[in-house]
């Protein structure tokens, strides 16, 4: 890779045109600017087009159930728009659950404390499930009496139904290149800061380029840390039909942006979210402890849902809380960045929104606001988040998502679109800038900030990797 600590700073550049070389400016064929297009306008269009959103909905539902004895339920918020969460249960906090009256009331309305499924959380959250037929509806009012009472109550959320999902028609677009420029292989065992990304897994083969063999692939979990160890994508599972699934490969496009910003990273993987494109807030928030406890120093959620309430996630803010705690202990600082979401409006999407949270949203190639960006007071910074190149996946789209499916061979390069592949560039700058400089997360996070341009409601922006 070249460097450019002498080049002239550019506000907004913050590693000069280090990442414009080569592969990343070669013509970018018509077809492949027509299919990004189609991808940047499904995202906007998601906002306004109510039947675009049932087709998700439904999609994703469906998908859900087939891992779940629970089912996905779509609940309408203030602002119209919906969100999704689990049936048949709540959250309330450890606090909340110590008071009587607390435990009186749920009883009367048909709910019982069940197993979080997270160790790590039990001392802060309880999970309670209904024990006779109830529907959304009931439970929505059961936490809306709890809050007014004063006690932190939510329906059990669903992330990242916002910032994961491909558009409807699933045009992530094979390119080839092998990105020679950007100097060695990114392989994702480097010696420099320590990332972990939590999202759908890692592709279980190696490539055979070179790029991302280093992750560390777990295909078994490990009964004696009674935690999910499991971290490969199995690609084609939601449903078992020969096709990729609905968010296949996220997790691998994902750790390949960081891979590009930051050669040396060593990067882990959680996986938190099945290949239909979900998982509760519990299990990101779980998987969130884990990656803090195993020493990561960068933590990537290319994920978040909004909230019934516009409250931020119960899940959630104990993990953050568990991780203040690891992170006293170990005197080192993780830094968590996150994805402002595609919802294309200013209400806060979490876990972006939460204050110790870096939030990133998106901007266009040529660095404008994206229309489907999510935006607003609570997002810190933004970067390119249309038609971003990246590692991708082997298999075939399933005709239930597009029109014209592609396949990808092996060791394909796609282009997508997203606030997801905003999030992992300005988590590989911290990366890099903690290898370049020795500096600490926080450090580097406040230096990198120091390099970018404000926009109104986008925060301090970066062009970090091109566009189309």
């Amino acid at each position: 890779m070249s460097t450019s600590s002498e080049e002239p700073r550019t506000p907004g550049r913050p590693f000069g045109r280090d990442y414009r070389s080569g592969a990343a400016v070669e013509p970018v064929p018509a077809r492949v600017r027509q299919r990004v297009q189609r991808q940047v306008d499904e995202l906007a269009q998601r906002r306004t087009d109510a039947g675009l959103r049932r087709r998700l909905n439904t999609a994703v539902q469906e998908r859900w159930s087939l891992r779940h004895a629970s089912r996905l339920d779509v609940v309408v918020k203030d602002n119209g728009l919906e969100t999704m969460v689990v049936t048949g249960e709540i959250l309330v906090t450890e606090s909340s659950w110590q008071d009587r009256g607390v435990r009186t009331y749920v009883q009367r309305r048909g709910l019982a404390e069940a197993e979080l499924g997270c160790v790590d959380l039990e001392s802060r959250l309880v999970r309670l499930v209904s024990t006779v037929p109830t529907t959304t509806e009931h439970l929505e009012d059961t936490v809306g009496e709890l809050r007014a009472r004063g006690f932190a109550a939510s329906l059990t959320h669903v992330a990242p139904l916002g910032p994961i999902v491909k558009p409807f028609s699933g045009v992530a677009v094979p390119t080839i290149g092998d990105f020679g420029s950007y100097g060695p292989y990114a392989t994702g065992d480097g010696d420099g800061a320590r990332v972990a990304v939590i999202d759908t897994g890692i592709d279980p083969t190696p490539r055979g380029d070179g790029w991302l063999t280093g992750i560390p692939r777990i295909a078994q979990d490990d009964p004696a840390t009674h935690a999910v160890d499991i971290n490969v994508d199995p690609l084609d599972a939601d449903p078992l039909d020969g096709f990729l699934d609905f968010s296949a490969g996220h997790g691998t496009f994902v750790s390949g942006v960081i891979a590009q910003v930051a050669p040396t990273a060593d990067i882990s993987m959680y996986r938190a979210l099945g290949t239909g494109g979900t998982g509760s807030e519990i299990d990101v928030a779980c998987a969130l402890v884990r990656a803090v406890r195993d020493g990561a120093q960068v933590v990537n959620l290319s994920l978040g849902t909004q909230t019934q309430f516009d409250q931020p996630s119960l899940a959630m803010a104990a993990a953050l809380d568990v991780v203040g705690e690891i992170e006293r202990e170990r005197g080192e600082h993780a830094l968590i960045v996150a994805a402002a979401g595609n919802f294309g409006d200013t209400t806060p999407t979490w876990p972006a929104a939460f204050r110790r949270v870096v939030s990133v949203g998106a901007l266009t190639a040529d660095l404008r606001p994206s229309a489907f960006s999510s935006h607003g007071w609570w997002v810190d910074c933004s970067a390119v988040g249309e038609g971003v190149l990246s590692t991708y996946v082997e298999g075939e789209q399933s005709p239930d998502f597009t029109e014209d499916p592609e396949t990808f061979p092996a060791d394909s390069f796609s282009r997508w679109s997203g606030t997801s592949f905003a999030a992992p560039q300005v988590a590989g700058a911290v990366a890099r800038l903690m290898q370049d400089r020795g500096l600490s997360a926080r450090q580097a996070y406040v230096e990198l900030l120091a390099t970018g341009r404000p926009m109104p409601d986008f925060g301090q922006t970066f062009e970090i990797l091109p566009g189309v």
